[in-house]
């Protein structure tokens, strides 16, 4: 069985050999694996990890993502910096916004033509034996957040709501249309449109039900709606206490959920799995908040075991973390729960 064909027949619910594989990290992360276990390049450390999924990505040549004091900018034109590939906004270029006008005159809105979709199509060819996630990285809310100012953002969905929903209809038509080219470029290469965007905190959700029914649903509807009509499965990632919103992803189409942040409010996969086993498939649960840089190698191993066991009699599960791997991690823990997933895995 290859694995593309594992993780189709997983995220079916049909019998597989093994339950799937994931990985997700910093790149210093990948630097640090790499020389602890003496490969070459990142491809052949998913290899060594049995890694069932790749993501080929398409570079940017748009504009130059830099902002006038010369700070590095995302495609949004938002000034990031500090740890990790992304960071943190230190600033909020739309602050301050007041209507729907100064939203259309922003000058750095990106175009969907600022991808370089060819040598994307080329990547997502390479990978014909393995499950291959495309789409745009779909973070819609996120991203009107941090252009705004997040409070100043959730002032302006209560106080001014047509600015509001001006930021966000730009940000997901961007997102919408560069996921239509891509599987336009490679869709018979690609098996999952998986889009991303987080709507839950540590101890609940960031909103209202009707906050959520207006602010978010219609938009990340037509992410969902990109991946279902170009015939793919649908993924989400979304970090936090996102379980009141299960059912409604479950109503919109989604196929898969990614992570199971565990130690967020309500996120238990031992309450989950039964709640939603044969309907809703789950990606990534290991601890990264506790386990993983706490905790000790059996610590690890123990937890990807019991993970296994619990989502065993539902299917539709792929061992993988709870976050993004981060460099707080000891790298020692980062291999054995690798090595634990691959052994506890097979399902005979």
């Amino acid at each position: 069985m290859t694995s593309k064909e594992r993780v189709l027949r997983n995220y079916s619910f049909q019998t597989v050999d093994r339950f799937t594989i994931d990985f997700c990290a910093e790149s210093k992360v990948y630097a640090a694996l790499r020389e602890y276990f003496g490969v070459a390049d990142d491809l052949s450390l998913m290899e060594r990890l049995h890694v069932d999924f790749r993501y080929p990505k398409p570079d940017w040549i748009g504009f130059p993502l830099v902002d006038d004091e010369g700070r590095p900018t995302d495609y949004f034109g938002i000034p990031r910096a500090g740890a990790g590939d992304f960071g943190y906004a230190v600033a909020h270029p739309l602050s301050g916004v007041r209507s729907v006008a100064e939203v259309e005159a922003y000058a750095k809105w990106p175009s969907p033509e600022m991808w370089d979709y060819d040598r994307y199509a080329e990547d997502c060819a390479r990978f014909e034996e393995y499950a291959v996630l495309g789409g745009a990285w779909g973070w819609f809310f996120e991203a009107a957040c941090e252009m705004v100012g997040m409070e100043e953002f959730f002032l302006l969905l209560h106080d001014q709501p047509e600015v509001a929903h001006a930021i966000l209809g730009k940000i997901t038509a961007f997102m919408e249309r560069t996921s239509e080219i891509m599987f336009e470029k490679a869709g018979r290469h690609i098996d999952i449109c998986f889009t991303g965007d987080d709507y839950g905190f540590q101890c609940g959700p960031m909103m209202s039900a009707g906050m959520f029914r207006e602010f978010v649903r219609p938009y990340l509807q037509r992410m969902y709606d990109v991946g279902r009509r170009n015939g793919k499965l649908v993924m989400h990632h979304s970090c936090g206490s996102v379980a009141k919103w299960i059912p409604t992803f479950l109503e919109m189409g989604l196929n898969v959920l990614e992570p199971i942040q565990v130690r967020a409010a309500g996120m238990n996969p031992r309450e989950l799995a039964p709640l939603y086993g044969g309907k809703l498939c789950f990606h990534g649960s290991v601890d990264t908040q506790g386990t993983l840089p706490f905790g000790t190698v059996e610590d690890v191993r123990r937890e990807v075991r019991e993970r296994v066991e619990t989502f065993r009699p539902y299917g539709g599960f792929t061992i993988a973390p709870s976050q993004h791997l981060m460099t707080d991690i000891p790298v020692e823990n980062i291999a054995a729960m690798y090595e634990a997933a691959y052994e506890y895995a097979w399902m005979n």
